[in-house]
């Protein structure tokens, strides 16, 4: 049923003077549509024709963990990137998996971390030695976007715990709170903790604990990724950490001064272990790989090589032998000695993540890949003990359960990252998904939902029941009015990618028609208006443009009119933004029938 059309009073905000976001997608479904270069005549809709729910792309569901190859996948995203203009560019990171047993039952998982900051966990189902896989169990809590993970007893405690390294240099601790056997990594798993040090939490005992350098935070670059080890054989967990930043990197070794339980790292015993040498994004993993006792370091690297590092025992022979276990005595820096090949190629993928370990139990180490992609990969060790050799890596399957669905094209689909001070929608990962739907029973028994008009709507959702959550106060939208606080669950953002260009004085009708379940969902159309020219000497002068309301929920299609007068006062055109805000908390919004036209001249 069919609402009939009904207008509603209009609400004008004009917001202070601010600086324009920096606005950061973490998915849009397809290219930007092209920019209007003439304004659309009076009664023509000015969304363009790719932005209005009936152009779709495909949309892999990965909410099982996997895709419809029956690969294992996750989900991906990109990363800020220093590069060698000195510019952050948006990067494809790479997912990272670990080979641990999580239930106690003898036969090693996959914990996998994806781009977004979700903690995956495979349960193994096969036999010793012949792995095999399901669906993934995703950990509803937030390591950081791109957060390179190593799983492993950190604390002595006789459980795995995440070790986990982040972009802006923390190296967080997500303690396993349960047993051996059952796996609790947090007792509040929605809270946010791990964000960014500038931000923080409402509630500073929800924070993750991070590593320290004395008494200080161990800050020594950006894009950390650790690895625990006893690499001096003192029986107490020491440090391997690798650095992402552009052309100052390198993998340096923290030796324990603590105990078993509780480790302690001093800036004296900090010691260089091996040098990136021009390649960035580093991530160390330690193996004996020549089967000659000692152990070795290979270093995933941003170009996709792996670089291989021989130990050496010059730092633990005769005299030196109890400085070194003390970790009083500098080990000798390794000395890079060639790329590990898989297929035969010096290079399986960029953003390499390697992690080596007895796959098929054959007593020779194989090595796990993450991929850019979001898949995980195998490559079998098919050498020998001093001459390993991997000719071939193939991905690991599960069983697909979520089937791939069709998205908006050319929507942005409420996946958002914290890029300094302004956010898009993100500020802790969410499970979500925005789908283009031609049918669609909201409950059971239900009447289907079908499209207002044409052949599909647009439906956002949360899955797992996971919002996330996110900045309340965002620069460009105005404040959820159900809540006060800092930051919310939910509060997500959709908008189209095109924009709505809008010309001074002029009368337009901005109307659609949704079905709301949840709290009333906001829209807006923002612009950042130039009221005053800079000169050599002064900056320009902006001033925030917006025309916002709030949609009440609503069982069925009802058609949504607004009127209003383009609120610019100085520039002639001025192209406009559109997003819908989401509510505090769970919510389904279905839209369609999206029109922006001028009505009067």
């Amino acid at each position: 049923m069919h609402s009939l059309n009904w207008s509603v009073p209009l609400r004008l905000a004009l917001a202070v003077a601010s600086v324009l976001p920096w606005l950061a997608f973490g998915q849009t479904n397809a290219p930007a549509a092209a920019g209007v270069s003439l304004l659309p005549g009076k009664g023509a809709n000015l969304f363009p024709a790719g932005c209005n729910g009936e152009q779709t792309a495909p949309l892999g569901n990965y909410w099982d963990g996997v895709d419809a190859d029956n690969d294992l996948h996750v989900t991906g995203g990109n990363s800020p990137v220093l590069n060698d203009a000195g510019r952050m560019v948006d990067t494809t990171m790479s997912s990272c998996p670990n080979f641990v047993d999580m239930n106690g039952d003898g036969l090693n998982d996959l914990v996998v971390s994806d781009t977004q900051g979700f903690l995956w966990i495979y349960t193994n189902s096969g036999e010793k030695g012949k792995p095999r896989f399901t669906t993934g169990t995703f950990v509803p809590t937030f390591i950081g976007w791109g957060a390179k993970i190593h799983i492993c007893d950190w604390d002595g405690d006789g459980d795995n715990d995440v070790l986990f390294g982040t972009f802006y240099g923390d190296i967080g601790i997500l303690e396993n709170k349960g047993t051996r056997n059952q796996w609790l990594f947090t007792r509040r798993m929605g809270i946010p903790r791990y964000v960014d040090p500038t931000y923080g939490v409402d509630d500073p005992k929800d924070r993750v604990p991070v590593l320290m350098l004395g008494k200080q935070t161990m800050i020594l670059g950006n894009y950390m990724s650790p690895w625990m080890t006893d690499w001096n054989k003192d029986g107490k967990p020491d440090l391997i950490v690798g650095e992402g930043t552009y052309s100052a990197n390198s993998v340096r070794l923290l030796l324990n001064a603590g105990s078993r339980g509780k480790p302690l790292f001093l800036e004296d015993r900090m010691f260089y272990l091996c040098y990136g040498e021009g390649f960035e994004q580093l991530t160390p993993a330690v193996v004996d790989y020549n089967g000659d006792g000692l152990s070795d370091l290979i270093v995933g690297t941003r170009t996709g090589q792996i670089r291989l590092h021989k130990g050496t025992r010059k730092a633990i022979e005769g005299k030196d032998m109890v400085a070194a276990i003390r970790g009083t005595l500098a080990p000798a820096v390794l000395e890079f000695d060639g790329f590990v090949k898989i297929a035969d190629k010096e290079v399986f993928g960029v953003m390499a993540f390697v992690y080596p370990c007895d796959w098929n139990e054959d007593g020779l180490f194989d090595l796990l890949l993450g991929s850019t992609k979001g898949k995980v990969y195998i490559a079998v060790n098919q050498g020998s003990r001093t001459e390993p050799k991997f000719p071939k890596a193939e991905p690991v399957k599960g069983t697909d359960t979520e089937k791939d669905m069709l998205a908006p094209a050319a929507w942005f689909g409420g996946i958002g990252r914290v890029f300094w001070e302004n956010f898009i929608g993100g500020y802790c990962n969410s499970a979500l998904l925005f789908s283009a739907e031609k049918e669609l029973v909201l409950r059971a028994g239900g009447q289907p939902i079908r499209p207002v008009d044409g052949s599909y709507f647009m439906y956002f959702r949360y899955v797992h029941n996971y919002p996330g959550w996110t900045r309340n106060s965002l620069h460009y939208i105005m404040q959820l009015s159900s809540s006060s606080a800092p930051h919310v669950p939910g509060g997500r953002v959709i908008a189209p990618s095109g924009p709505l260009p809008l010309q001074i004085k002029r009368q337009y009708e901005f109307s659609f028609s949704s079905v709301i379940e949840g709290k009333p969902v906001t829209w807006s159309l923002w612009a950042h208006e130039i009221v005053k020219e800079g000169t050599e000497n002064t900056a320009p002068v902006w001033e925030d443009r917006r025309i916002s309301d709030t949609i009440s929920p609503s069982g069925a299609w009802q058609k949504r009119t607004y009127r209003f007068k383009c609120p610019n006062t100085v520039q002639s055109n001025l192209n406009y933004n559109l997003f819908f805000r989401m509510p505090e908390g769970d919510v389904k919004f279905l839209l369609d029938n999206l029109s922006l036209k001028e009505i009067e001249r």
